[in-house]
């Protein structure tokens, strides 16, 4: 007997470990899954398991339940970079001594690959990296770790044999005190069959908690671990359940009950009270005694606690924002999705707060992303002085933010919190040794008036937001339908625009600009008209907004530009060769796209004169990123082309910047020139633009003209160059060319009207007709 098993055994043994030794696995960490794909087929022949993980908290799961010969972990990743990741791997007893080798294709500082060598890393390969190199640096580990396993095998194989060598002596014994009392022996050998089984467990589980219990539930026996771990708390007929955490007993002791009922065996997890809790988890197994009842209970226990600290923090790390540490979207809605089901809730009691930082992208890219992010968090910290115990903030993305508010005594507690939250993110905040100023629009959404489900409440609440954005910004305002109608407007008037661009909707109208001293014109603004397909004319100050806000401002101010220039190709061969016509660049066009390199473009193509084509800017699309300005508008300028600042004095612009930028005109805003014969503010505030312009060696234009007083208040104080429905609405092209061969306007120096000459034809043109009579 003792000859057949020993022939068998070794056999199966080595069969045995010949398997593990070839079942090595390596794992690829990279958030790219070009670069996963790519390096998973240069290894794929060696052999060896290559496992893939397309994140550094997948990479931690993985390590839970698999152990790898070396981890290839990319360093520049979103969320958890590789370095955090090492960190976590190095700080868990499983992986501490697992080989690390960064592979990245982002240029290292030294600074970088020291702190990636003081980490533990065996190396620091950069992409890209030779196939032949990669794979034979990794099978230098693989062949490692294949020599590490044979040699514990071989290690292994000799203990094992001690140890049944031990067991067939302690067997020999037995039968030997079998012969002397052949009754005695098979109780004895009985008594023995019922411990093999602890003490086989005991033997295997060395490393374990290991622990016998009567069927009371009272120690008869604990392993050494326990000894080392709980000390005196361990006593021989006490009960286990002194070592469970008091939150964990009933459960327990529920489970341990199903064991004795036939179960006989489950896997149980709780917590131990030692030097400080941990989590075990525990395989209880049942023995039965000679006349099949319970006879002791085996628990093998497992210290699992870093396993559920580590799944903890990648639970964190999926419901909160990794920049703020706020709950994220998928945490809000859960908090949310509670809140609201629940039927006795009272009406009023629960609001959400939309939060959207006003113009955020304006200050992200003049500070930078690393600022812009730290302002964030800045916003994130004060949020939260605002808020109650058992409020949520969360953030949403980018500049948003979501504001849960429960138990509120009436709906304007709601408006209280918004309005010192306006004041809390408000307030200016220092970032990198530059003062920065934010403002929040608040949008306000009330259950169950505005909504009884999470998204619809979100919904109304971002609809209120941008209701306090068209406000004004900075202020908050409540939900309404109307609201919801006005949202719905504008998203089909959002298609409609989209149909119109497709359909080529849009036409050019042209209004003239005329010289102050001797009435003749001198130029055009072209502008945009909308007439849709069912005849209804839509004013640019509809649309105009609806395209800036959903990005089609940028193919609608193109067309313009590309259909003004044709319009200039078009008056050439009519013979009007001196007459510029201005063109509108939205503040998003200017900023989004290279318009000094399309304008050449456009005016390449069409031959013309770059000198007859003009384009007005909005003084807040050019003062909001000055230093940006200055070096696109000098491109234009280059070329020949005049600049112009349009509705100059509503915005906020720098003397300092405004005399460096090359701009040809300032355009007087219509909201000064309505009152300047009546308000005496207007009319001082008129003269000090055009005397600023004057100084810094700039044209005046004075836009909105529509009485003979203001022609005449404009003329006494030097205007340039006068534009309004006073001379012409804006006309089509074929109306514009009528209007030139007019010639000048007679302008009101003493009389009271301004009368164009007649055009030789006789016959006034049809679009002439809206001219105001002086």
């Amino acid at each position: 007997m003792i000859g057949e098993r020993d022939g068998k055994r070794p056999g199966l043994r080595a069969k045995a470990g010949a398997e593990a030794s070839d079942n090595v696995n390596v794992l690829l960490v990279n958030d790219d899954p070009a670069t996963l794909f790519s390096l998973r087929t240069v290894l794929g022949d060696l052999d060896a398991t290559v496992v893939t993980a397309a994140s550094g908290q997948e990479a931690l799961l993985l390590l839970l339940h698999q152990d790898f010969v070396v981890i290839l972990l990319d360093v520049k990743m979103a969320g958890m970079d590789g370095f955090e990741t090492a960190r976590l791997i190095r700080g868990r007893a499983r992986s501490r001594a697992t080989p690390l080798v960064f592979l990245t294709s982002h240029r290292a500082t030294d600074l970088d690959r020291t702190m990636g060598y003081n980490l533990g890393a065996a190396d620091y390969l950069f992409m890209p990296v030779a196939p032949e190199v990669l794979k034979a640096k990794v099978r230098v580990f693989i062949d490692l770790e294949r020599t590490r396993r044979r040699q514990m095998e071989s290690d292994g194989e000799c203990v094992v044999l001690n140890l049944a060598l031990r067991r067939e002596r302690e067997r020999a014994d037995t039968l030997h005190c079998a012969l002397q009392a052949e009754v005695a022996a098979r109780t004895q050998a009985e008594s023995c069959q019922r411990r093999d089984s602890p003490e086989r467990l005991i033997i295997q589980h060395a490393g374990d908690y290991v622990a016998l219990l009567d069927p009371a539930g009272c120690w008869t026996f604990a392993s050494p671990s326990y000894d080392t771990e709980f000390g005196n708390a361990i006593r021989m007929g006490g009960c286990y359940l002194d070592i469970v955490h008091p939150d964990d007993r009933e459960h327990i002791v529920a489970e341990l009950a199903c064991i004795a009922q036939g179960a006989g065996r489950a896997r149980l997890q709780y917590r131990v009270l030692g030097e400080s809790d941990y989590h075990f988890e525990t395989e209880a197994t049942l023995v039965p005694g000679l006349d099949g009842a319970p006879d002791s209970l085996v628990m093998v226990s497992r210290d699992v606690t870093e396993r559920k600290q580590l799944e903890a923090y990648v639970l964190h790390q999926s419901l909160h924002d990794s920049l703020t540490g706020l709950p994220n979207r998928l945490l809000l809605e859960d908090r949310l999705g509670r809140a609201t089901s629940q039927r006795e809730r009272p009406a009023g009691s629960l609001a959400v707060l939309f939060i959207d930082l006003d113009r955020f992208k304006e200050i992200n890219d003049s500070v930078g992303h690393a600022a812009g992010d730290r302002l964030l968090q800045d916003v994130a910290e004060r949020l939260g002085t605002c808020m109650r115990d058992g409020d949520t903030v969360a953030r949403l993305g980018g500049d948003e933010f979501v504001v849960l508010l429960l138990d509120l005594h009436a709906v304007n507690d709601a408006a209280l919190v918004a309005d010192k939250i306006l004041r809390a993110v408000g307030a200016p905040c220092w970032i990198e040794g530059k003062q920065l100023c934010v403002t929040p629009s608040i949008g306000i959404a009330v259950y169950p008036d505005d909504g009884t489900r999470p998204d619809t409440l979100l919904r109304n609440a971002d609809t209120a937001m941008y209701n306090a954005k068209h406000e004004g910004r900075g202020r908050f305002a409540f939900f309404t339908p109307l609201m919801q109608e006005a949202v719905s407007r504008r998203l089909q008037l959002g298609s409609a625009l989209q149909r119109a661009i497709d359909d080529d909707e849009f036409v050019l109208h042209y209004q003239p600009k005329v010289n102050a001293v001797s009435g003749a014109v001198c130029g055009a603004e072209a502008l945009i008209r909308w007439t849709q397909r069912d005849g209804k004319p839509i004013p640019p100050s509809i649309f105009i907004p609806v395209a800036e806000e959903t990005g089609r401002i940028d193919p609608i101010g193109s067309w313009a530009l590309q259909e003004a220039v044709a319009e200039l190709a078009r008056w050439r061969t009519r013979g009007v060769t001196d007459t510029p016509i201005a063109v509108n660049i939205s503040p998003l066009q200017f900023r989004r796209t290279n318009v000094a390199g399309f304008i050449e473009a456009v005016v390449s193509r069409a031959a013309i004169d770059p000198g007859l084509l003009e384009v007005e800017l909005t003084e807040s699309g050019v003062m909001s990123d000055p230093a940006t300005a200055i070096e696109a508008l000098q491109r234009i300028s280059a070329q020949g082309i005049a600049i112009a600042i349009d509705d100059f004095g509503t915005g906020y612009s720098s003397l300092a910047y405004l005399k460096r930028l090359p701009i040809d005109k300032l355009k007087i805003d219509a909201s000064f020139v309505r009152d300047i014969a009546t308000d005496p503010s207007d009319g001082a505030i008129v003269r000090a633009i055009i005397t600023l312009a004057h100084v810094l060696n700039m044209t005046v234009v004075a836009e909105g003209v529509e009485t003979a007083a203001q022609v005449e208040f404009l003329m006494a104080h030097a205007c340039d160059e006068l534009q309004g429905n006073y001379f012409s609405e804006p006309v089509s092209g074929d109306a514009m060319l009528e209007l030139l061969a007019r010639g000048p306007f007679i302008l009101p120096q003493t009389g009271p009207r301004a009368v164009p000459c007649p055009l030789d034809s006789g016959t006034a043109h049809a679009a002439l007709a809206h001219r105001r009579p002086v």
